[in-house]
């Protein structure tokens, strides 16, 4: 049990995005619980990131630090994490929103758990008003090994980490990984911890038109898998935990890529993943997600 309040770290990495950073840090700011800190960690943006952010900087409301280049998320998140005071830590995206309420009921949390190191709060898709697009869904934890193996629900929003965790635990920053670093961070994470969850949405992802995405995209997600499945299979701690679950994690990634490439309108390519899919494990065949995927991409090819 805590004998003084929970002090968080709000770890935000950002790269060239001046024009969306504050309104994320506003939702950090107005938070209802006052215990913490925010640290921003910019990979040498290019924009007028820094110009932006420098009256926060002035009143001391936040740390700023800035890469001397561009190393990737996974590294600033990494050095957010190594210049962090918190007895807990999130991570937030220079584009999400923390609810009003979000660490204060994270600090509940903790005080009516005292022996869960990691635990997650659930998040909504939302468009610049703030308005649900879409709630995401997020499985039983009964099982926190195969829930995790079907995919990456955790994602890098509304996530917290004892300080026991993210001092040793940090994300891989191979740069080839980039784009799923936070999935095969959880996987290690999720082997030495119990994983926990408030059941409240209080964080947003906020949808916004990013990079294009081409068939070089894909072939790339397949690598990741590939990297991945290779890392359990080497870690001795997450191979005992998740072994058994690779033929799951296998598909799941795949079908996660078909439904990027139907939203890429790359029909053809969505098809040829999720047969590869079906080949990592049939069983998804008779899952809701393939079947619609499946649907979609055959549909729209037809046409």
């Amino acid at each position: 049990m805590m004998s003084k309040p929970v002090f968080f770290s709000i770890v935000i990495p950002t790269y060239n995005r001046g024009d969306l950073i504050l309104a994320t840090l506003e939702s950090v700011l107005a938070q209802s619980y006052r215990e913490f800190e925010v640290i921003i960690v910019d990979n040498c943006s290019t924009d007028d990131t820094d110009r932006v952010l420098q009256p926060y900087i002035d009143k001391g409301l936040i740390r700023y630090i800035k890469h001397d280049k561009n190393y990737e998320r996974a590294k600033s998140r990494n050095t957010g994490m190594q210049n962090a005071k918190g007895d807990f830590l999130t991570l937030l995206d220079s584009d999400d929103f923390m609810y009003r309420d979000c660490l204060q009921d994270a600090s509940q949390y903790i005080l009516r758990n005292p022996e869960i190191m990691v635990f997650q709060n659930m998040y909504e898709l939302v468009n610049e008003q703030r308005e649900r697009v879409y709630l995401y869904s997020f499985p039983s934890l009964e099982n926190q090994y195969k829930a995790l193996c079907g995919g990456n629900f955790m994602a890098c929003i509304g996530g917290f980490l004892h300080k026991e965790v993210y001092t040793k635990i940090q994300f891989d920053a191979n740069r080839e990984l980039t784009g799923s670093e936070d999935y095969e961070f959880w996987f290690r994470v999720f082997a030495k911890y119990k994983v926990g969850r408030i059941n409240k949405v209080n964080s947003g992802v906020l949808q916004h038109e990013g990079r294009s995405v081409n068939f070089d995209t894909f072939d790339l997600m397949v690598k990741h898998k590939e990297y991945i499945v290779a890392m359990i299979r080497r870690h001795s701690a997450v191979k005992e935990k998740f072994e058994k679950y690779i033929p799951r994690f296998e598909a799941s990634f795949l079908i996660y890529a078909a439904i990027k490439a139907n939203q890429a309108r790359l029909f053809s390519k969505s098809i040829q993943l999720l047969h590869k899919a079906l080949r990592a494990d049939f069983t998804v065949l008779f899952s809701k997600r393939f079947i619609r995927v499946y649907q979609i991409a055959l549909f729209k090819l037809k046409k």
